[in-house]
């Protein structure tokens, strides 16, 4: 007899309203322990106060904890993957519903307006030291684990936005990180 799998809750029983919404994350599952298990990153269909529907290839087990990292800003929240199902829209992924263990705003948007979805926020750009600043509170995690996981989900972010907007591809950053690497290793010490 095989284990029945929690179902997708329907329209009524959801908490908030989702709005359709594209954003490249981080699914990052916890083991027991507190370590890395599983990694992904993952695209939103649809998010909520609550939570989201995300899109990618992985299967997770449903009740799993994790974190949810942001790859445009950095920003986590501890998740629980609620329900996963083959995509509608593409049976090669898995549509899976995380729910967030805390209340705060993730998504940085009017969740109550459609339109806001798409809007980007109006704020002035930062500066690199604000930027470096800025991942330095984020991550000041004396063992480093913390500050790893911001890290590359910061690189993450970045390829992902130059790629998308066709700045470089990931084998020409590829290139330029292995030229960097042997003109470091070549150059004499200082």
């Amino acid at each position: 007899m095989k284990p029945s799998r929690p179902s997708r809750p329907s329209r009524k029983d959801r908490r908030s309203k989702r709005i359709p919404a594209s954003h490249r994350l981080l699914l990052t599952l916890l083991g027991p322990t507190g370590l890395e298990v599983s990694k992904e990153i993952v695209t939103t269909m649809e998010v909520s106060l609550h939570g989201a529907r995300v899109q990618g290839i992985r299967t997770f087990r449903p009740d799993s904890q994790g974190v949810l990292t942001q790859l445009s800003s950095g920003q986590t929240a501890p998740v629980r993957i609620a329900w996963q199902a083959k995509a509608a829209s593409n049976p090669q992924f898995l549509d899976t519903g995380v729910e967030f263990l805390s209340a705060f705003d993730f998504w940085g948007m009017e969740i109550s307006d459609p339109a806001a979805a798409s809007a980007p926020a109006d704020r002035p750009p930062v500066s690199p030291q604000e930027l470096l600043e800025e991942l330095d509170k984020v991550s000041p995690s004396p063992d480093g684990n913390q500050r790893a996981r911001t890290l590359e989900a910061a690189w993450c972010g970045l390829i992902d936005q130059l790629e998308e907007r066709k700045v470089l591809s990931r084998d020409e950053l590829l290139a330029s990180l292995r030229t960097i690497s042997r003109n470091f290793s070549s150059s004499p010490e200082i």
